[in-house]
């Protein structure tokens, strides 16, 4: 018995030691590096490469979709993302009726429908996306671009930049990051900075899902030096998409310069009327494009 209490001693300071020990997997990495951590993991999981489809393959976007039947065609030729212009002033827009009827198509066909919005207001922009049953909004011009900072984060935003003929952007980015950063150093500056670091989090929004790359004249079907342009990265969630005068014969060319994570077609697949889709043109722009080298973001 003398000595059976030295060993259970010794085990229990062995179990206490060990249940003192710190874990190499949670307790010894700082809050900030597991949040970081778990969002890489899960866009991993859910994105794949970013992608958004859990493969390297490049996305596919057909936007300017006037019809159902278009629309089925382009999903049909393995397109990820459905746009339909709300904007009125568009050769290409539609009415909130057909809007519906195109989202409910492309969902069925297991697309994404985006709705493209240009000078239209918070409200209106919230107001058509729920009644067309669409969660993804673009936000093509200066006033749908203003629109951001109010749209709630269940509108999924698309922003766009337009890129001059040498591939310089001259729009400005979501949120105009540089000002934000300055005007949040200053405030949390002060004594009272805890309090400017919780209005930061809970201001306005600044955060959108993909970033869109156009031409300064967008829906013109003019493109611009692909070789020459600085894609922006960490600006949206799961990455961007390039546009503007894309077609299926130079698809695969400006996916190899550019690298985007997914490209946008319009007027590259129109038909003689310059509105309806031509199907030829659509099945070989997506098949060009799925060849087309895969994004190194």
């Amino acid at each position: 018995m003398a000595s059976t209490a030295p060993r259970a001693a010794t085990a229990t300071t062995r179990t206490m030691s060990a249940w003192r020990r710190p874990s190499t997997t949670t307790s010894s990495i700082s809050p900030r590096a597991r949040r970081a951590c778990a969002a890489r993991a899960s866009s991993s999981n859910a994105n794949g490469n970013g992608n958004g489809n859990g493969s390297n393959k490049t996305l596919v976007k057909v936007c300017g979709i006037t019809s159902v039947e278009d629309c089925a065609v382009a999903t049909a030729s393995g397109a990820d993302f459905i746009g339909m212009i709300l904007w009125p002033k568009s050769k290409r827009s539609v009415t909130e009726d057909v809007a519906k009827a195109i989202a409910a198509r492309a969902k069925a066909d297991g697309a994404i429908p985006i709705a493209v919005f240009v000078d239209e207001d918070a409200a209106t922009i919230v107001r058509v996306c729920d009644a067309i049953g669409v969660d993804h909004a673009q936000l093509h011009g200066d006033g749908a671009r203003d629109a951001l900072e109010a749209l709630p984060m269940r509108v999924r935003a698309v922003w766009v930049l337009n890129a001059d003929a040498n591939g310089k952007i001259v729009t400005k980015f979501p949120g105009d990051e540089d000002k934000l950063i300055a005007a949040r150093q200053k405030s949390m500056s002060g004594e009272q900075g805890w309090r400017a670091a919780v209005d930061f989090v809970n201001g306005p929004r600044r955060v959108v899902d993909w970033l869109l790359i156009d031409g300064v004249n967008a829906g013109s079907g003019t493109a611009f030096d692909w070789t020459k342009l600085k894609a922006p990265r960490g600006a949206s969630r799961k990455g961007w998409l390039l546009a503007g005068g894309l077609t299926p014969e130079n698809v695969a060319e400006a996916i190899d310069a550019a690298h985007p994570n997914g490209v946008d077609v319009a007027s590259g697949v129109a038909d003689a009327s310059g509105v309806a889709k031509d199907e030829a043109k659509i099945k070989a722009f997506v098949a060009n494009a799925r060849n087309g080298a895969t994004t190194t973001a």
